[in-house]
This record gives C-alpha cells, structure tokens and sequence, in this order.
C-alpha cells in the first residue's frame, strides 16, 4: 500500500509542479473504460468463471459479477520526454469485492522516440493483448479465451521495463521488450484449498514483435519463481513428506517433497502470436506453453483462433480455444499407500488431490456478434459450446457426476470514455 501511494502522489506532485493551475489541463488527460455483462450457464453443477482468481462463478442463476469492471486513468506530460500513468480498475476480486486496485502507477522516459524506459506498477505483456485485458472494447469477443488467460491470471508487477523499436523498411517495424519486476499480490482459490498468493514472486521475460502492414507477429518468454507458495495447511505436505522419507528411509520421499514444494518452483511461458487486420476482416491466432518443475502446476499447451467481419456496425464472429495438460500422474510415495496409518493415508490423498487440481483439458467454441453501435461503445452477444474433459482450476464448485458439457450466454456492454 505504501508504494501505491507514493507512486501516485509522486505523479500529482509532478503534475503540479511548477505549472498554473490552468496548465494542468494541458497536461493531463483522463480517461476510462468499463463493462457491464451478464453470464448465463446452463449447469449448476459447476461455476463458469473468467479466470482462477474469481470465487464464484455463473450458473443458471444470470450473474453478474463474472465480466462487469470499471477502470479510471490519469495520463500526465511531465515534460517532453518523461510521462506518467495512474490507473485503478474495480473487478470482480478473490475475496468476492469489487474493491479498486491500482493496475498502473509508472513513470516513462522516452530519451529518443525509439526507446522508452517505465518504471512502476506495470502491465505483464506475456501473452498477446494481455496489456488490455480489462479493456473490453478492444476484443472482438465478450472476453478473452479463459483457455489461455484464466488459468494463472498474473497480471501486474512493481519493476521496470526497457521498449525499443526499429525501423525494418516499407511498412515493417521491430519492437523488442525486456522487463523484470516483482508480481503484485495476486490471490488464487485453489480447488479445495486456501488461496494461493502469488504477490512477490519475481518475474522476467522478453517480448519481439514484428508489425508490417496488416499482419502483426508476436513471440514472448517469461519466467517466474515462486516465493510464497501455498497456505497452511497445504504448504505442511512437504513436511509430512520430508518425516516419512527419514522414519522409513527411503530418499524419493524426500524428492516427492521437493516436487510437491511449490515454493521455489520455477515456471517458464512461451507465446506466439499472429493477427490480420485490413478492412472489413480480423483474425487472430496464439499458441501459449506453461512449463514447471511441480506436480501443483503441470505442463500445459493452450491456443485460440478468432475470426471476425465487419459489415457496417456489425461483426459477426467466431473463436475456438483449447487447453491441454499433460497428465503427469501420481509422484513417487514409495510405501507410503500401504501403511496402515491414517496420517500416511491423508498425506497420500493430499498428494493425489494436488496432482490433479490444475489438470485442465478443455475446448471452447464460440459465436458472437459485437454491435458499435455508438462512438466508443459496443453490444455483444455470444454464445460457447464448452466441452471439459478434466475441468481443474477453471471451474468452481464442481458437483460429482458433472460431465464436463455446457453452454454458456453472455451479453455486455463495453464503453471507453
């Protein structure tokens, strides 16, 4: 809380300071967006949510709370080469609040026109569009892929970043990125357990992207280390673990609790991207890869494609999206399924229960239709076909017996002021 406030009265002090008051208005620009939505589902067997940090979700009960945001920014000119940004979105949060958070709070200098320096409360840019996320307006559909943004939804960090761009002739242009900072607290239910905080743990990564004419090519990479980890009392298994491998002196206990620690994990993102936008017609493809070394976060590919033709106000569209986890099984438990001890037998489901609480299969198709039907705003209209073979992380509250299938409404309205 100390470094929101600072950052942000160290923007107003700069602001005003030494203008008038009527110099203010020139170098201030305010702005905004919003989107009020509504979630249909046509099971109360399981929660529809947007993404991991929501704590409920849409059933057959209209909700909501699932797509609905409202954020405020502050754009300020502190002189001809260094900028600054304040922005504050309220969402539908992890603790079931709509309270405002602060997503921007940097400083930006521009030395020269190509390169440019922020520091700050940061966007994370690992997966395309993933900057404007929030932004409903500037999607085609209701809301990106939950496929690919909902499983770990880290979007802010406190660090810097370094932007250049070059000139690669005709119409081309390279724009290469690097940053490193440390993730803001971002709290995560996890599938019967206590929420996950991922605030702290840091984050590094490097993006390329290629712009010429309608096609825009994007590659990323980032990589983050866990500090935290899990609450109590998941965050004890490695313990019981640890005392199992000394009392019956096997070693691959001791590595099953390694594996099992999510605390000092290391997990990797790789994304590409490719769009196409000229006239009337878009499209856009991406391929994401999670890697780690813990059984709490398996390997995972996830990609969507989107399509889309304006005629006049409208856009009809389509979007197919899929995640796929690679089922790694039990880790090593040695004797410990055979005891015939109650402490051994909970340790052993415990296990079992962490292996498979982010193991998403998952495939979406989608149909919309997106009306501008005002300057800077737009209506909806989608429907998804959603088929889960291992549901995991992206779904709550899931009822035995549910067989994965369902069909989800939604409706918004998105504006940008």
């Amino acid at each position: 809380m100390r470094l929101r406030a600072w950052l942000a009265s160290t923007l107003l002090c700069c602001l005003a300071w030494p203008g008038q008051a009527e110099d203010l208005g020139r170098r201030l620009k305010l702005s905004g967006f919003g989107t009020l939505g509504v979630v249909w589902n046509d099971t109360d067997q399981a929660e529809f949510t947007r993404d991991a940090s929501q704590p409920h979700g849409a059933t057959r009960t209209l909700d909501g709370r699932i797509d609905s945001r409202l954020g405020l920014q502050a754009d300020g000119t502190l002189s001809s080469t260094l900028r600054g940004t304040l922005q504050v979105v309220s969402k539908y949060n992890y603790d079931g609040t709509f309270r405002p958070e602060f997503t921007w709070a940097m400083l930006g200098w521009t030395p020269i026109p190509e390169v440019q320096v922020r520091a700050g409360r940061l966007g994370i840019e690992t997966f395309m569009n993933a900057d404007s996320r929030d932004v409903g307006y500037s999607f085609l559909w209701v809301r990106p892929p939950v496929e690919c943004f909902g499983l770990i939804p880290i979007t802010r960090m406190n660090g810097a970043d370094l932007t250049g761009t070059l000139q690669l002739g005709g119409q081309a242009s390279l724009r290469l990125k690097g940053f490193y900072g440390a993730i803001v607290s971002e709290q995560i239910p996890v599938n019967g357990y206590p929420n996950l905080d991922l605030g702290g743990d840091r984050i590094g990564g490097a993006i390329a992207e290629v712009q010429s004419g309608p096609w825009r090519t994007r590659m990323a990479f980032a990589r983050f280390q866990v500090r935290k980890g899990f609450a109590p009392p998941v965050s004890d298994l490695p313990g019981y673990l640890d005392t199992f491998a000394t009392l019956l002196g096997d070693p691959g206990l001791d590595q099953t609790a390694q594996e099992v620690r999510l605390t000092g994990g290391n997990l990797q993102w790789f994304s590409a991207g490719l769009t196409y936008e000229e006239g009337p017609f878009q499209a856009q493809a991406v391929l994401n890869h999670l890697r780690s070394d813990k059984v709490s976060v398996p390997a995972s590919w996830a990609g969507y494609l989107g399509l889309g033709y304006r005629v006049r106000q409208v856009t009809p569209y389509g979007l197919w999206s899929r995640i796929a986890t690679r089922q790694q099984g039990l880790p090593y438990l040695g004797a410990l399924p055979a005891l015939p001890n109650p402490l051994a037998a909970q340790v052993v489901q415990a296990v079992a229960h962490l292996a498979d609480a982010n193991v998403d299969t998952q495939s979406t198709a989608a149909a919309g239709l997106r009306w501008d039907f005002h300057a800077n705003m737009d209506c909806k209209f989608q429907v998804e076909r959603i088929r889960a073979t291992s549901p995991g992380s992206l779904w709550n509250n899931i009822q035995p017996g549910w067989d994965g299938r369902t069909t989800v409404l939604s409706a918004v309205v998105d504006f940008v002021f």
